[in-house]
């Protein structure tokens, strides 16, 4: 799937290069002319990843090769882990108008008072935010990360109708609040919420509602391309964003463009002037591509956040990332880590797939508990992954311990018939 304007890319991409030799004998090579691209001849571009965006800024400090302006031209300057060196030219809004649309989308008006709890620090993040919110016409709080008491009481004395951060840290002012003797409903009037930077799961977005009463948007961005896609009111999946960025989602296995309900690893191109452009950059983010149209009217596609290209397996013919089984897994109280076994027993045509879970409360030692918790978790398994599983109840010490996140090196291991554990 491709979604963006094709206009706007062959502009950007005449622009681009004309400055940068990198992309002008880069496109050259795959022989594609940048005034007549489309998206099938865009494909033929080899696709840059963000280890070469790293290895070209230590090649040759501190920007690389892709550099489109001199310095002179530079307003400002972000950095992402790696380290990245981010310039922005002052013609470039960085993100902001994508962010802009998120923000009406929302429902928040001109004189909402919004609490930006980001990294104001090096990241680009919180005053990409920040700057959205006053051109959106808010009043703006830089709450900035930690300092809990304290943003609990600037929040409560300038009244803040929209939160804008992690969810864990929402949670985290609502516990410090009422440790203050605070009630987050009563004292802290948040309307709504601008949720980024971690995963918004269905049960901390009730959690949080519950707490405070307010109505939280997802939100996926990413340090080099900007803000990604952002939910709209339907809270049905996040639209892709309008501007600045043409997305292509292509298969993690084949390579072939993903179609709606399947899965894609984003590949993303700037539209506009860029003091760093990137042109078919792939951060190694996997998506759901989400068919059919959206109750809200918008016509832009809708994703969720799939997980990193590098953990997804196909098993039974279904891509499966260990963020989405240890999610299952964290439904149940009681049950810990967890590692998923794909075993190719000679003579049988198709896997076998077993879900090894630690049992962490004592109280689930019985037999008849086990085993009814065993069954609930396999019937849970069949419609979060879409696949049929085993599950095998174990001790917290039969896991590894690189089954677990970020990383998951372990949490799916394929083994052949007869191989111990």
């Amino acid at each position: 799937m491709i979604f963006g304007s094709v206009e706007r890319l062959r502009e950007t991409l005449v622009w681009v290069c004309e400055r940068v030799p990198f992309y002008r004998e880069r496109l050259a090579a795959a022989g594609v002319d940048p005034a007549r691209v489309d998206p099938e001849s865009l494909r033929r571009v080899p696709v840059l990843r963000k280890a070469d965006l790293v290895q070209s800024q230590r090649e040759q400090p501190p920007f690389g090769e892709l550099l489109a302006v001199g310095r002179e031209h530079f307003a400002s300057l972000h950095t992402s882990p790696g380290p990245i060196f981010i310039p922005r030219i002052a013609e470039e809004r960085g993100g902001t108008p994508a962010l802009v649309e998120e923000i009406e989308a929302m429902g928040v008006r001109p004189g909402d008072i919004a609490h930006v709890t980001l990294n104001y620090h090096i990241m680009p993040g919180g005053l990409r935010i920040h700057r959205a919110f006053e051109e959106s016409g808010c009043l703006v709080i830089n709450g900035g990360v930690g300092n809990t008491e304290m943003q609990v009481k600037v929040a409560r004395a300038w009244g803040a109708t929209v939160y804008a951060g992690t969810p864990s840290f929402l949670r985290q002012i609502g516990v410090v609040a009422r440790e203050m003797g605070l009630e987050p409903r009563r004292d802290l009037p948040y309307r709504l919420g601008f949720s980024t930077a971690e995963k918004l799961t269905p049960e901390l977005r009730a959690e949080l509602g519950e707490i405070f009463a307010i109505e939280l948007f997802d939100h996926i961005g990413e340090a080099q391309i900007g803000p990604v896609a952002g939910e709209c009111r339907a809270h049905q999946g996040m639209h892709l964003s309008k501007t600045d960025l043409l997305f292509e989602f292509l298969d993690p296995l084949s390579g072939e463009p993903a179609v709606p309900g399947g899965i894609g690893e984003l590949v993303a191109t700037h539209l506009g002037r860029r003091g760093l452009p990137l042109v078919r950059y792939a951060p190694g983010d996997a998506y759901r591509l989400l068919d059919g149209a959206c109750p809200c009217g918008n016509a832009a596609p809708r994703v969720e956040f799939f997980g990193q290209v590098g953990a997804i397996r196909k098993i039974k013919g279904v891509l499966v990332h260990p963020i989405a089984v240890a999610e299952l897994v964290g439904r149940f109280p009681g049950l810990g880590s967890c590692q998923l076994v794909v075993e190719h027993r000679k003579g049988e045509s198709f896997e076998r797939a077993t879900l090894r879970v630690a049992v962490d409360d004592p109280a689930l030692s019985e037999p008849e508990r086990r085993a009814a918790l065993a069954t609930e978790v396999a019937r849970a398994a069949r419609g979060a992954l879409l696949i049929g599983v085993d599950v095998e109840l174990c001790t917290p010490a039969d896991i590894p311990a690189a089954a677990a996140g970020p990383a998951f090196a372990e949490a799916i291991v394929e083994r052949a018939s007869g191989e111990g554990r």
